[in-house]
């Protein structure tokens, strides 16, 4: 999708924005407008996510969507609950805040025109969820966007909002969730990072990053991927650092029995505003405290591994 199409720029440059305008284009959604909806998508990104696509990635390269506090909300309505696993193939997120509790549906990829859906806390299922596109045409020209739409089975309405992804770019590191206390004082949740060690070609001296052989921490067994990804905590150069903040890098990885490696590519990611951030990785959803990236519950067949701790 081509960087001047105003649902890209949307997903780009918003980040924790995202919620705050949700309700203006579901409302959209819901009366399937179309050019207008292309208008009001454009209009919000030049008004909330101009400072984020006018400012350049820091001196250290990382693109940080946070840009402002965000202190731990008292009012988060999820429910009680230490679910902190669910499988479940996850192509889309929704994020549904206007019920009490809050609720958080896993969306899979249509198949002829037809998904599933899981609801994290509650794990009821939904097997009939349709996916259309915003606008006729392909998919994959731009403006094009699916929109997941079912309803749960007390009669509650969903769909997802174009152009809002949970997508975890692979192209640069972003900030996708952090932890923040009562003052406003916390630490920022990093993803899209790979494992390099730098070495120098010792024939043209030039450095070169080598991607780091994580076998030995898993057992000898594969990654799927050319170097391992990792999550990280990071302190925000933006705002005010907790006291006593130590980073953190851990590997966050599923297994792939059909091709016999460990998935550490992160597809989805999601601040859920208390403090904890979901991670999706292989077919797994994984809830995990911002404060350090450890499990916020009972995992069974994820692995977290701690870099510094192996080192």
């Amino acid at each position: 999708m081509k960087n001047s199409d105003p649902f890209n720029l949307l997903r780009n440059c918003l980040g924790h924005h995202r919620q705050q305008f949700r309700s203006v284009v579901d409302i959209c959604v819901r009366i399937r407008c179309r050019k207008g909806l292309t208008t009001l998508l454009l209009g919000m990104s030049l008004v909330v996510g101009v400072g984020a696509c006018a400012t350049p990635p820091d001196a250290d390269g990382l693109d940080r969507r946070t840009k402002t506090a965000t202190p731990i909300r008292p009012n988060s309505n999820w429910p009680a609950t230490t679910v902190a696993e669910r499988e479940f193939p996850t192509a889309e997120v929704i994020f549904e805040h206007r019920s009490k509790p809050w609720k958080l549906w896993l969306v899979s990829s249509p198949v002829n025109g037809t998904a599933h859906a899981l609801e994290f806390f509650s794990g009821e299922r939904v097997a009939d969820v349709q996916a259309d596109l915003t606008e006729p045409g392909n998919l994959t020209e731009p403006g094009k966007w699916l929109v997941y739409s079912f309803t749960d089975r007390g009669g509650n309405r969903y769909a997802s909002t174009p152009g809002v992804s949970y997508g975890v770019g692979t192209d640069q590191s972003a900030v996708y969730g952090g932890w923040w206390d009562r003052e406003g004082r916390g630490h920022e949740v990093v993803l899209g990072d790979l494992l390099f060690k730098q070495e120098t070609v010792m024939a043209g001296g030039v450095p070169t990053n080598t991607p780091v052989d994580v076998r030995h921490l898993f057992g000898g067994q594969s990654i799927c991927e050319e170097a391992a990804y990792v999550a990280r905590t990071r302190a925000s150069l933006r705002q005010d650092t907790e006291p006593g903040f130590k980073p953190v890098t851990k590997i966050i990885a599923d297994y792939d029995g059909q091709r016999n490696c460990w998935v550490t590519l992160p597809t989805q990611a999601v601040d859920l505003e208390d403090n904890t951030t979901l991670i999706v990785t292989g077919s797994k959803a994984i809830r995990l405290n911002s404060k350090d990236l450890s499990p916020a519950g009972t995992v069974r067949s994820i692995r977290i591994i701690d870099i510094k701790e192996q080192q």
